[in-house]
């Protein structure tokens, strides 16, 4: 909810806009939360989960760790790289899915589906294991909150967490509304063509920034 203050709106204000320009990019996290919406596989409870995390890595960030992660070239190295090797597998995956053409939403929904657990621990690992929400959420947001102080911190950090909620509960939403129309086996083949070829881009950048950022190191 925004502060009743009218002092702390502003920077309220800038907390929900500055979140929501940073998750509102087709990345490898939104790819998950839109595909298992589509599904409607557990699709609250992934919004609930990424919202959550989000949550965690704001706080994070407005309390300090940004900025030493950000000072940290080693930490930073190490983010991409794992990110890189997390991406590879759910890569192979989604192109593989894509390949076999054996999903539809009539399918996944009658067909065996995956355990919470296996879906919970999937979103942990988009969320946490994911340099972009680290260095975009917790580095950048809490950069960004060093401008403010006291009440304005927090409600700047506020607006920030309000983003996530809105953002994961409303693509959850709308990707369920939109999955009654999505029955073919040929429209799962593209959804997940797309979403194995946005992972593998990512993977790829995170990797050479890895690399370079041993290099960087090592030289």
């Amino acid at each position: 909810m925004p502060p009743t203050d009218p002092q702390l709106f502003a920077p309220f204000a800038n907390g929900l806009l500055l979140c929501l320009g940073l998750i509102a990019v087709i990345g490898v996290q939104n790819s998950y939360v839109l595909r298992q919406g589509l599904k409607r596989e557990h699709h609250w409870l992934v919004a609930g989960v990424c919202t959550l995390s989000d949550f965690a890595l704001i706080l994070l960030g407005t309390t300090g760790l940004g900025a030493f992660i950000a000072r940290v070239a080693w930490l930073e190295a190490g983010f991409y790289l794992f990110g890189a090797a997390f991406l590879a597998v759910y890569t192979y995956r989604a192109l593989r899915d894509a390949w076999h053409g054996d999903q539809s939403i009539g399918l996944a929904t009658d067909g065996p589906r995956q355990t919470a657990g296996k879906v919970v621990l999937a979103t942990l690992g988009f969320t946490w294991l994911n340099p972009h929400a680290w260095l975009d959420t917790t580095v950048l947001v809490g950069a960004f909150s060093a401008q403010y102080a006291g009440a304005s911190h927090w409600a700047f950090t506020a607006g920030a967490m309000s983003a996530s909620w809105i953002w994961f509960f409303g693509l959850s939403l709308l990707a369920a509304r939109l999955s009654p129309w999505l029955t073919r086996p040929a429209v799962w083949r593209v959804i997940n063509a797309v979403i194995g070829l946005v992972m593998a881009y990512v993977g790829l950048r995170f990797l050479m920034a890895g690399v370079a950022g041993l290099r960087q190191l090592l030289g």
